[in-house]
C-alpha cells in the first residue's frame, strides 16, 4: 500500500514540474479532494467495528504521542537557543551599537 502512496506522489510531483498547475488553485481542487479523503476515512473507521472499540485507547496514545512530541520540540529548541542563540545575539547587538556609534 505504501509504495502506491509514494507512486502516486512522485508521479503528480513529476507531473507537476511539466504541465500548468494555475487550474488547481482556482478551482479548490486540493482542498475537495482532501475533504473528500477525509470522509473515506471516517467512513472506513466507523464501518470496523474492532477498530471503533479501540478508539479511546488510540486515542489516548495520539493524543499522548502529540504532547510528547511538541514538548520534546519545545524543549530541545530551547536548548539549542541556550546553547547556540546567545552568541549570535551578542553579535547582532553588538553590530547595532556599532552602527548607531557611527552614524
Amino acid at each position: 500500500m505504501i509504495w502506491w502512496v509514494l507512486i502516486v506522489f512522485f508521479g503528480g510531483f513529476f507531473v507537476g514540474k511539466f504541465i500548468r498547475t494555475d487550474w488547481i488553485g482556482k478551482y479548490k481542487l486540493v482542498l475537495v479532494l482532501t475533504m473528500l479523503l477525509l470522509f473515506s476515512l471516517g467512513l472506513e473507521i466507523g464501518s470496523n467495528d474492532e477498530l471503533f472499540r479501540k478508539i479511546d485507547t488510540i486515542l489516548l496514545y495520539g493524543l499522548s504521542i502529540a504532547v510528547a512530541g511538541s514538548l520534546g520540540s519545545f524543549i530541545f529548541g530551547l536548548i539549542l537557543e541556550k546553547t547556540f542563540g546567545d552568541e549570535k545575539s551578542k553579535n547582532n547587538s553588538k553590530k547595532l551599537l556599532n552602527e548607531e556609534g557611527e552614524q
